[in-house]
């Protein structure tokens, strides 16, 4: 009975305990998640965690006020804080294209029920002391947005889902998922050797999942891209702990304080993605191009500087890089492969797994436990582009576009 277990989930990140956790209050039976690295260790402790509600995208505000849902949920299961920090966020248009996405999102907030408010360029100066304020056509203002620490609310899903009953076990890297006849998932062989049985089996392990597909001639429809973003020196009295976050699509950036420092993220016009199969164990023996980082900040900052004046000259004193899972129409990978009984995928977060992972890991269970799904599953469906090969170049591509062309934060 030891090695014997209803569901096996693959990946101790953002999703996977998130939908450990979903599993566990449906009581859907013994649980083990595994993890080839600590739990929360790798791209889930490299977000930049914002929590941003308001989406124009079906399904998603739905999705993102699970998450939010399962933090108060989960801080009275565990008894303690996870520390979200409500500090609202700004989003700014300074064109006629950015205020039409603007208009969508405000009114998007609107019919769902999120406060917003459009404020003015003094208002604007006053909750973004480092702003040009008069660079700002409109700005956007909604304060019940928020921010956490991505690493400590993994935890707190995995936490949570073990106080349920989940077994945890951590440093265990999957070799392969098994399959009986050709069509039935009966668990996963370790690299160790160890067989673990399960009839169900959920791949939510983030930029590895297609490895784990490759053998089983499934592609998901997804590529890892990197994301990264820089923080500045500390100046208190410029970047305030806990002013609102930034959405800033005319300069395809976001912002975001961090302690006295400011978070700044940048998306290049040409993204990069990478091959799965060129991903290192650990993402800290990676080399994300790292050299590249000043040749980007050269390439973005002119945008940024109509609002940040002296980013030239503003001292940057971390960068921060990982890979995100992009799809090509920058919408979740959640649901059955089809092409196996009991094979399930959570993936695809674009960039958004912080602020997702709750109701990602809610529509997952719902579809595993048979219950009625909370938004349509047909948006995520991990089928819908037809055969994908997630390890060619030109599909690869199209997932780096979709990073590139991202507007919101």
């Amino acid at each position: 009975m030891e090695n014997r277990f209803d569901i096996i989930i693959i990946g101790g990140g953002l999703l996977g305990c998130a939908t450990a956790y979903q599993l566990a209050k449906r009581k859907a039976g013994r649980i083990l998640l595994l993890d080839g690295n600590e739990i929360a260790s790798q791209a889930s402790a490299r977000a930049a965690c914002l929590l941003t509600r308001a989406r124009t995208k079906p399904g998603l505000m739905e999705i993102v006020q699970e998450t939010y849902d399962c933090i108060a949920e989960m801080e009275d299961l565990l008894g303690e804080s996870l520390e979200l920090q409500q500090c609202g966020s700004v989003t700014i248009a300074s064109s006629e294209v950015s205020l039409k996405g603007l208009e969508a999102l405000e009114e998007a907030a609107t019919r769902f029920g999120i406060p917003n408010e459009r404020i003015s360029r003094e208002q604007t100066r006053k909750l973004l002391p480092w702003i040009d304020a008069e660079a700002v056509d409109v700005a956007l203002y909604m304060p019940t947005d928020a921010f956490i620490d991505s690493a400590l609310l993994c935890s707190g899903y995995a936490r949570a889902a073990s106080k349920l009953g989940v077994e945890l076990r951590p440093n265990c890297k999957v070799k392969e998922i098994l399959v009986e006849n050709g069509r039935q998932v009966s668990g996963v062989r370790l690299f160790n050797g160890e067989v673990l049985s399960a009839s169900l089996v959920v791949n939510a392990a983030g930029a590895w999942a297609n490895l784990l597909m490759r053998p089983l001639n499934v592609g998901l429809p997804f590529t890892p891209v990197r994301s990264h973003f820089w923080i500045t020196a500390i100046d208190s009295e410029r970047f305030p702990a806990g002013h609102p976050f930034t959405v800033i699509p005319d300069a395809r950036a976001f912002t975001r304080s961090d302690v006295g420092a400011l978070i700044i993220g940048l998306r290049e016009s040409c993204c990069q993605a990478f091959d799965p199969s060129a991903l290192t164990e650990r993402l800290e023996d990676f080399d994300f191009n790292q050299a590249a980082k000043w040749t980007v900040l050269d390439e973005c900052a002119p945008l940024l500087k109509r609002y940040l004046h002296d980013i030239d000259d503003l001292p940057i004193a971390h960068y921060m890089a990982g890979p995100s899972c992009y799809v090509p129409d920058a919408m979740f990978v959640i649901g059955p492969v089809k092409r196996y009984e009991g094979l399930f995928t959570v993936t695809g977060c674009c960039g958004g797994g912080v602020a997702a992972g709750g109701g990602m890991g809610r529509l997952a269970a719902e579809m595993i436990t048979g219950e009625r799904p909370f938004v349509s599953p047909e948006l995520f469906a991990p089928e819908r582009f037809g055969e994908v090969n997630p390890f060619s170049p030109e599909f690869q591509r199209r997932c780096a576009d979709a990073r590139s062309n991202k507007k919101g934060g």
